[in-house]
C-alpha cells in the first residue's frame, strides 16, 4: 500500500511537518501554520494516501539541507519535489524556486513572472498554500510596499528566516 511518510522537524522559528512519497518530498509545511489544515485536505482529495509517521532517504536529505541553510551553508535545495496542486498552483510555486537568496519580491512581480500580471489577488492565495516553506522561499514575497504579508510558519518566523538571510549576505559581502 502506497503512503506518505511523514516526521516533524523542529527547526530555530518552528516545526515542519516533513513529508516524503516514492522517494520525492511532497511537503514541508509549519505544523502549526493557518494552512496547515488546507494542504492536508488538499492531498486527501488529489492524492487520498495515508501519512503515515517514519522517515525515507529524501526526508533525512531534507532535513541535512535545512540543516545547512540554518547554518548559512546553503542558500538552495536541491531536492526532488513533487507538487501537489493545480496548475495555476505550480506556475506560482515555480516562480517562487527562481527567487534569489535574500531578495524580497512582491506579489505583483511574481504575477508578473508567471505571464498573469493582473492576477496578483490570486498569486496571493497561490503563496499561501505553498507546502515547501523554506524549500520554496515563499517566505521571500512582500507586500506591494515591501511590508511583511502573512506566511505560514506565522510572521515570527518569516522575520527569522528574512533576517536570517540578510545576515548571511552580509557576512558574506564582508568575506
Amino acid at each position: 500500500m502506497q503512503k506518505i511518510d511523514f516526521i516533524h522537524w523542529q527547526c530555530p522559528c518552528g516545526i515542519l511537518m516533513i513529508a516524503g512519497l516514492n522517494e520525492r518530498l511532497v511537503m514541508s509545511d509549519w505544523v502549526e501554520g493557518w494552512h496547515h489544515k488546507t494542504i492536508l485536505n488538499r492531498f486527501n482529495k488529489l492524492i487520498g494516501l495515508p501519512f503515515v509517521e517514519g522517515s525515507s532517504c529524501v526526508i533525512d536529505e531534507a532535513v541535512s539541507q535545512l540543516e545547512d541553510y540554518f547554518r548559512g551553508e546553503r542558500r538552495a535545495f536541491d531536492l526532488p519535489l513533487t507538487l501537489i496542486g493545480t496548475d495555476f498552483q505550480k506556475d506560482v510555486w515555480h516562480a517562487l524556486q527562481s527567487i534569489p537568496y535574500g531578495s524580497r519580491p512582491t506579489y505583483a512581480d511574481i504575477a508578473r513572472a508567471i505571464g498573469k500580471p493582473k492576477a496578483i489577488r490570486a498569486v496571493g492565495g497561490a503563496v499561501g498554500q505553498n507546502p515547501f516553506s523554506i524549500i520554496i522561499p515563499c517566505h521571500r514575497v512582500v507586500g506591494a510596499n515591501q511590508s511583511l504579508t502573512g506566511y505560514g510558519g506565522g510572521l515570527k518566523a518569516k522575520k527569522y528566516l528574512l533576517a536570517l538571510e540578510t545576515s548571511q549576505l552580509f557576512q558574506s559581502q564582508e568575506a
